[in-house]
């Protein structure tokens, strides 16, 4: 029985595979696989695995939905898009391209046994649940990116074996909505919640209802939680979030501003420019130009 799940499934039918870390880099201490995607798939099912998986496009755009739990998400990909599946979760995909280039996707699979050691550290006595079906993070994409170049130019598995440290660490604190939130004056669950489904939900329109929604509460009553909860109205603490995670993007990668606009939930590049040069004191391309000298 292969050491991970993912090996065993066939997905000739949607997709080809162009890399795998197993067969071509002899890595063990986490797996690394490319893949290149059918336009449109109608469903692929996922089945439970004890790995984490991290998927990242690096090309196309799609439309993309998953069901999960008796429910069903949408978003929309583009390169730089990441999604989490939590160890143990049956999944459903399906997804359309909605630009000519081709979907590439990259693909990390995490071991549970490596989660869960670095769990009892970082939040004992607590399951370890990343799961996001897309987000931004500047650092795991890079981090993603770096694992995928290792392995093609030949690297060791030690190489392997300490970046999977790194990521059950950055996963757990960054992605499990313990530890990357601001913490709420007034502990409150339901604030806490919101301040997730904002991180995860970074790309797309959010609105004031959906917000309340996944509060459980009346739009009004979570308007008036949220501000004493964490000293800021609901859009203001959403429009500095896109602004910081946008920074984190112009510093750590080469995307256009134009992706990173769209990554980061601004309506086009000139938003983008205007809401970051009114918080940030300069436009994102100067920003760019002044971190890198």
């Amino acid at each position: 029985m292969a050491e991970f799940d993912a090996l065993e499934l066939d997905e000739s039918a949607h997709a080809r595979r162009m890399f795998c870390s197993w067969e071509q880099a002899g890595w063990r201490s986490l797996l690394v696989r490319r893949f290149d995607d059918d336009p449109v798939v109608e469903q692929v099912e996922v089945p439970p695995s004890d790995d984490q998986q991290l998927v990242l496009v690096t090309s196309g755009r799609m439309a993309i939905e998953s069901g999960a739990d008796g429910r069903w998400r949408n978003a929309r990909y583009a390169p730089g898009s990441i999604g989490l599946t939590a160890p143990n979760r049956l999944t459903r995909l399906r997804w359309r391209s909605t630009s000519p280039e081709p979907i590439s996707r990259l693909h990390i699979y995490l071991p549970g046994s490596v989660l869960h050691r670095v769990a009892d550290e970082v939040c004992p006595h607590e399951a370890p649940r990343a799961d996001s079906l897309a987000l931004t993070d500047p650092v795991l994409m890079q981090m993603m990116l770096a694992l995928a170049n290792a392995a093609a130019a030949g690297a060791p598995d030690l190489y392997a074996e300490s970046a999977a440290e790194f990521l059950a660490v950055h996963i757990l604190v960054h992605h499990t909505g313990r530890f990357l939130s601001p913490a709420p004056r007034h502990e409150d669950v339901r604030v806490r919640r919101v301040l997730d489904f904002m991180r995860d939900n970074l790309h797309q329109n959010l609105t004031l209802a959906e917000m309340a929604r996944e509060a459980g509460l009346s739009t009004f009553h979570f308007l008036r939680v949220f501000k004493a909860a964490t000293g800021r109205t609901p859009h203001r603490h959403l429009t500095e979030l896109r602004v910081e995670i946008a920074r984190h993007h112009l510093e750590n990668g080469s995307l256009p501003v134009g992706e990173i606009a769209y990554l980061c939930g601004f309506s086009s590049p000139a938003h983008l420019s205007t809401v970051f040069t009114r918080t940030v004191g300069t436009s994102p391309s100067a920003y760019r130009r002044q971190w890198r000298a």
